[in-house]
């Protein structure tokens, strides 16, 4: 939450990790807030990136699960040329 402008925003994630939370929430294995279960089922189906970042990233995992999740872009670089 913005403490500014008393709203909340969406966590930013890589793609890879979006994915891998999407997998596991689809395949209704778990109860998203068991997080070590998450972290399993997201490892098992394939999506390590995902395992990996809700493990070392706990407090921005549950603040995802109430505001939701978005894919972080890498900044768009120009060329000079």
């Amino acid at each position: 939450m913005d403490a500014t402008d008393g709203r909340s925003h969406s966590v930013r994630v890589s793609a890879d990790v979006l994915e891998g939370l999407d997998a596991v929430v689809l395949s209704g294995e778990t109860d998203m807030k068991d997080t070590m279960e998450v972290q399993a089922l997201a490892y098992l189906m394939g999506y390590p990136q995902a395992a990996w970042w809700v493990e070392y990233f706990p407090n921005l995992y549950g603040a995802g699960l109430v505001d939701g999740f978005v894919v972080e872009h890498p900044p768009v670089t120009r060329s000079t040329r």
